[in-house]
């Protein structure tokens, strides 16, 4: 019976031992991991850019869009255009003809029969 828990004894050593050494290597991987999250995270700046404004006077540009409807500012001194994407155009000729058609604040009423 003393040999046999002699065995058990040892045999709970050696598994707590390794289960120890396992133990610290997960732990130490682990923290490892969060440092150098935390590093990172602490380390790095975001660039922030600067939002260019440009205003411009109605007479000094023309606004089309082209069949495609994409959006194109042109400047009437220089020549030069800026094309937008079709998203963009759509949603300013929606804006644009609301304005023309003064559908903007109009209330619409539905008469029942």
């Amino acid at each position: 019976m003393k040999e046999k828990l002699e065995k058990v004894m040892t045999a709970t050593k050696s598994v707590a031992k390794n289960m120890l050494i396992y133990g610290i290597i997960i732990i130490s991987v682990i923290a490892s991991f969060i440092v150098g999250y935390t590093y990172h995270k602490l380390t790095a700046k975001n660039v922030e850019h600067e939002k260019e404004i440009v205003k411009v006077r109605k007479s000094d540009v023309t606004i089309a869009i082209d069949e495609s409807h994409h959006l194109i500012i042109i400047n009437n001194n220089t020549g030069d255009y800026t094309v937008y994407q079709d998203s963009i155009g759509k949603t300013i000729f929606k804006l644009y003809a609301a304005n023309v058609w003064g559908q903007h604040s109009s209330i619409s009423n539905t008469i029942k029969p």
